[in-house]
C-alpha cells in the first residue's frame, strides 16, 4: 500500500478568468455550497471548495468540483493536471480512473514535471515499466531531489526483476527524505526475501517514520513472526490494537500464536473477538475449533468444525477434523 501524496503544480503562468469572490479559508462547505448555488461557475468559489473536500479526504466530492473547473477552462494545465491526479488518487476506488487520468495527460506535448511524474505513477499501474521509467527520468531532471519519484523508479525495476537497481533508487529516495516509510518497507522485504537481518532495521525505520499506520507494525510484527520471535511479534500486534482493538489480522495471528505457545483459552479468547465481529469468517471458526480441541472441550471444536463446513464447504482441514471424531 503507497501513500500517494497531492502534488503542487507549479503552472501558475495559466489561470482561468474568476470572480472577485475573496478567498475565506475559514468558509465551511456548506457555506460555499450555497454560495455556488447563486453562482454556480465562480472559479474560485468551486478552488475553495474542492481544497476543502481534499482536506478532508474526501476526494470523490473534490473530482466533481474539478471536473466542473476543467469543464470551464480545458486550455488550463493546472485544472487538466489536477483533475488527472484526482482520477489517480480515486483508482482503487474505481480502476476505470486510471485510464481517465492518463487520457488527460497522454499527449507528448505535456512534459511539464508535475505531469511527468504523474504519468510515471499511471505507466507504473499500467505495467508499462519503461514508459514509466523514461517519465519519472525526465521529471527528475527538474526536481532532482524527489523522494517519490526515486521511489516510484524503484518499484518499476523491482517490477521487471532488477532488484539491485531497485535497492539502489529506495536508498535514493531515503538519502531524499529520511521518512519516506515506503522506500524503508520496500527495502526490509529486499532485505527479507534476501533473508538479511537488515530487514528487521528498515522494518522499524519504517514504524519510527511513521508509528500511526497500522500496516508499519503488522509489517514488523509479520517479520519477527515468521522468524518465530514471538515475543517482539506480540509487541507489534499489541502496538496495532491499542490503536484499532478489533483489528482482524492482529487477534488473528495473537490468536495463532497463542495456539503454537499452548495457550488455549487466550487463544480461543482472539478467535472469539473475530467471530463476534464478523460471524462469517470460516477461518476464525477452524482455529477456535483447534483451540477448543487442544484444550479438551471436543462438543465444541465440533460445532466449529460444522460451522467451518457450513461456511466453506471446501475447506479440507475442516474436514479432516471431523472426520477425527468419528
Amino acid at each position: 500500500m503507497f501513500r500517494l501524496s497531492l502534488l503542487c503544480c507549479f503552472f501558475l503562468f495559466f489561470s482561468c478568468t474568476e470572480s472577485n469572490t475573496p478567498n475565506n479559508n475559514s468558509s465551511s462547505i456548506s457555506e460555499l455550497s450555497n454560495l455556488l448555488l447563486v453562482t454556480p461557475n465562480d472559479t474560485v468559489l468551486l478552488k475553495e471548495r474542492r481544497n476543502l473536500f481534499i482536506n478532508n479526504g474526501d476526494f470523490e466530492n473534490a473530482l466533481i468540483d474539478q471536473k466542473q473547473l476543467f469543464i470551464l477552462d480545458t486550455t488550463n494545465y493546472v485544472n487538466r493536471f489536477k483533475l488527472a491526479e484526482l482520477y489517480f488518487n480515486l483508482y482503487n476506488v474505481n480502476p476505470n480512473y486510471i485510464s481517465n487520468s492518463l487520457e488527460l495527460i497522454s499527449s507528448n506535448d505535456l512534459v511539464y514535471p508535475s505531469i511527468l511524474l504523474l504519468r510515471g505513477k499511471l505507466f507504473y499501474i499500467l505495467q508499462k515499466y519503461s514508459k514509466s521509467i523514461k517519465n519519472i527520468n525526465a521529471y527528475l531532471r527538474s526536481y532532482p531531489f524527489d523522494a517519490e519519484a526515486y521511489f516510484y523508479k524503484g518499484l518499476n525495476y523491482k517490477e521487471i526483476g532488477d532488484v539491485d537497481m531497485a535497492e539502489s533508487q529506495f536508498q535514493t529516495a531515503i538519502e531524499q527524505n529520511p521518512n519516506h516509510v515506503s522506500s524503508h518497507e520496500q527495502l526490509a522485504f529486499i532485505y527479507a526475501f534476501k533473508e538479511d537481518t537488515l530487514a528487521k532495521y528498515y522494518f522499524i525505520n519504517a514504524l519510527n517514520s511513521d508509528s500511526s499506520l497500522l500496516s508499519s507494525w503488522y509489517n514488523l510484527a509479520m517479520y519477527y513472526q515468521n522468524r518465530g520471535n514471538f515475543t517482539n511479534a506480540k509487541k507489534s500486534y499489541f502496538g496495532i490494537l491499542r490503536r484499532d482493538s478489533i483489528n482482524f489480522d492482529a487477534n488473528y495471528n495473537l490468536g495463532y500464536i497463542s495456539l503454537v505457545e499452548e495457550k488455549f483459552e487466550l487463544a480461543i479468547k482472539y478467535f472469539s473477538t473475530l467471530i463476534n465481529l464478523s460471524d462469517t469468517f470460516s477461518s476464525a471458526y477452524f482455529s477456535r475449533g483447534l483451540a477448543y480441541k487442544f484444550n479438551n472441550e471436543k462438543f465444541k471444536a465440533q460445532k466449529d468444525f460444522e460451522k467451518t463446513l457450513e461456511l466453506n464447504p471446501d475447506f479440507i482441514e475442516a474436514k479432516k477434523e471431523l472426520k477425527s471424531f468419528k
